[in-house]
């Protein structure tokens, strides 16, 4: 157990009012609780370490819950709009409403319609707020004064680093002020700490027509445009072979473009990505197993032709080989 406790990242806020719990099940219903989601976790890697904490306040309506925990797969349900930002740890990625969506602390949030999250992730803390969608459309019309069109039903990734304006510090520092009013809901709607959260928000989702003198040059914002296309073809066809001289074909770009673009966004090489999502749909498909699934035939529908690389690859990621994730698939099935 106390090995388990040095994995997790701090909370951003409510370390005095937070509720640990070492059960995926004590998660379930943790969450439940604070924002209401009908969620399944499954522990990625040795159950035994598994471990959360989580801290919650309502701010006039608005839900904000701090939330940090050792590596898992999520299955939400969720009834309303909700905020992710990344806090610490690595990257968030999921599929909200069968759309692929990813997420990297300080540089990403995303803003996600009711409906299905299906997520993988390594040991993070985050913050996630639930919002209602007349008041994100009642503050973006009152920042604009005219009738802002907001798109709330698909998934949407907002910058949280933008030249001039950086929406990572001035959440976080919200974050901080909650822990000032000392987790009081209504000390902090006082203050308007629900405002600013709204306002910051809508402020990401508005920022071209707030902030033009912010925009990054053309170049730029044509290169990380581009990326976001070439991502989303490579999640339709993780199943096919996929060259280099297709991602120059598909996204216009030459493949020193494109490296550069990769490891500015993601970190990593082109090539890395698309493994790395391989295995994230490797796995998907190892958790939804049938009879006829085995470890061969999936880590062939994803192009992992070498299964002793496919094995160590996996591991290096989910912290336990293919087969151990099938075997335990099966007995939930």
């Amino acid at each position: 157990m106390s090995e388990a406790k040095t994995t997790l990242y701090p909370l951003l806020f409510g370390n005095r009012t937070k509720v640990q719990v070492w059960s995926v099940l004590q998660m379930q219903e943790q969450m439940q609780r604070a924002l209401g989601w009908h969620a399944e976790y499954n522990a990625i890697g040795d159950s035994a370490a598994f471990t959360t904490q989580q801290s919650s306040v309502v701010v006039n309506g608005l839900k904000i819950t701090a939330l940090t925990h050792t590596p898992i797969r999520t299955r939400v349900d969720a009834n309303e709009l909700t905020f992710f930002m990344p806090v610490d740890g690595g990257a968030i990625q999921s599929r909200v409403n069968g759309e692929h969506v990813r997420r990297d602390p300080t540089r990403d949030a995303l803003l996600a319609p009711e409906g299905e999250r299906i997520g993988t992730g390594s040991s993070r803390s985050l913050v996630v707020a639930k919002r209602g969608k007349a008041r994100v459309l009642e503050t973006a019309r009152a920042m604009l004064s005219d009738d802002a069109r907001l798109d709330l039903e698909r998934p949407t990734v907002l910058s949280l680093d933008m030249g001039e304006m950086n929406f990572d510090l001035l959440l976080r520092s919200a974050c901080k002020a909650l822990d000032a009013c000392q987790m009081n809901g209504q000390a902090a709607a006082a203050v308007g700490l629900d405002d600013l959260f709204y306002r910051t928000i809508c402020a990401m989702m508005l920022r071209g027509r707030l902030f033009p003198e912010t925009a990054k040059t053309p170049a730029t914002s044509g290169i990380m445009g581009s990326l976001e296309q070439t991502c989303q073809y490579i999640a339709a066809h993780l199943d096919n072979r996929i060259s280099m001289t297709e991602l120059e074909q598909i996204s216009g770009l030459s493949t020193r473009s494109l490296q550069y673009a990769f490891q500015k966004r993601f970190g990593c090489t082109p090539i890395t990505w698309i493994r790395n999502e391989r295995l994230n749909a490797a796995r998907d498909r190892l958790m939804a197993a049938n009879e006829d699934t085995t470890v061969t035939n999936v880590a062939l529908a994803f192009s992992f032709t070498n299964l002793g690389n496919f094995s160590k690859y996996y591991l290096d990621k989910f912290g336990e080989y293919p087969s151990q994730t099938l075997s335990t698939a099966r007995m939930k099935n």
